[in-house]
């Protein structure tokens, strides 16, 4: 049986909430800010790895999950990181009414440290559009073939930086380009996953669950694009695949689920099409509702193990935590899983960014590969 923990709530009040990250520079650690909530909470030093539904949960005041896109992880990139339900020792939570720090082992002196964003110097490892159009055939063979509608293909880019990453700089750029996303970080040992997605696979608070159909991109260089995306075939096409899945899915398990409008989210560098779907379940726990959506139609493709299948054979990269589930649970079961995209593996001085798009039979190759450049910007802009 696992010791229950107490934790002990010290009020702490800091001018920038990363200090508190920065304090833990050699520990394992989580950074989660929520545009919703506007507020922050941050983990640092493991404390244990837990099974939530085996586990007495009560007692830790948040766990931080992820999951990898696939079941196994190839390679030695993302080998034993991440895909886990963590407890942490020492939490710092703020918002516009509170500010505290949470631990369960002697108090740490947090001090407030200066932050200093810089401008990374950065070189990018050649890649090649040709590797693309092999993917982008692959998957219009894979349409001819009668076996999908939908797959969303990805890309990998590696960046060398001539001195190490600034990852508080990183961070706080995120925040401040991206003020309606999730920007998380997950740090173990050299390996720091982070980024800043808009896009909730579910939010769980009591019985009501709620999920984002995000699907269908413009770039806002485009003359007109929300007007244009809005009515464009193709894009409201592609949204609709992500739409009735995810509807289709929550069936399986909700009482009843309920389909918003379809409207326009938009970001610092695009827009995209956004429809809310909410439902209504008091059977099962936030991760297992995350495991049962994992990956929607925006994420993997569909039919999904057709897509799924596809990708593993096809992609040259291994995905790891890229478009997978993560996020943060409290001690209630409430919380929130995102989607990890517009995101970054840093390693060391190299830094592998990520970005995807979905394709359907009317897709074009170029169009799709501009398509990842213009969601590249989120991370490269950061640096």
């Amino acid at each position: 049986m696992v010791e229950k923990m107490k934790y002990i709530k010290n009020d702490l009040i800091l001018k920038n909430p990363l200090s508190f990250w920065a304090n833990f520079p050699e520990s394992e650690r989580f950074f989660w800010f929520d545009p919703q909530k506007e507020e922050f909470v941050i983990g640092a030093e493991r404390l244990r790895a837990v099974d939530p539904d085996k586990d007495n949960l009560s007692d830790i005041p948040y766990l931080f999950h992820s999951q990898t896109f696939f079941d196994d992880v190839k390679g030695e990139l993302w080998k034993n990181f991440g895909g886990e339900t963590i407890a942490f020792k020492h939490y710092f939570v703020a918002n516009k009414k509170t500010s505290y720090y949470l631990t369960c082992d002697p108090p740490k002196n947090i001090s407030e440290i200066p932050l200093i964003k810089i401008k990374h110097q950065i070189s990018e490892k050649p890649s090649d559009f040709s590797d693309w159009e092999e993917l982008f055939q692959a998957i219009s063979q894979n349409f001819t073939d009668g076996k999908s509608k939908k797959i969303v293909a990805s890309r990998e880019l590696e960046f060398l930086s001539q001195s190490p990453f600034e990852l508080e700089s990183i961070l706080q750029n995120l925040l401040e380009n991206n003020p309606k996303a999730f920007i998380f970080a997950y740090q173990k040992e050299q390996r720091i996953f982070l980024g800043a997605s808009p896009e909730i696979l579910v939010q769980k608070n009591g019985n009501q669950l709620l999920s984002y159909a995000l699907a269908g991109t413009f770039p806002k260089t485009m003359e007109n694009a929300a007007e244009k995306l809005l009515t464009d075939p193709k894009n409201l096409l592609e949204h609709e695949i992500v739409v009735q899945k995810i509807k289709k899915n929550l069936l399986e398990k909700a009482e009843s689920v309920k389909v918003g409008q379809t409207g326009l989210m938009e970001l610092k560098n695009v827009y995209h099409l956004q429809t809310l779907l909410t439902a209504k379940s008091s059977k099962s726990s936030l991760i297992d509702w995350g495991k049962h959506l994992h990956p929607t139609p925006a994420l993997g493709g569909e039919p999904r193990h057709e897509a799924l299948t596809f990708l593993r054979k096809h992609e040259k990269h291994e995905r790891g935590h890229y478009a997978a589930p993560l996020g943060l649970i409290d001690n209630e079961g409430k919380g929130t899983l995102i989607v990890g995209i517009r995101s970054a593996l840093i390693n060391e001085q190299k830094l592998y960014a990520y970005a995807g798009c979905g394709i359907i039979p009317s897709s074009d190759a170029l169009e799709e590969f501009n398509e990842t450049k213009v969601k590249l910007k989120t991370i490269l802009e950061a640096l």
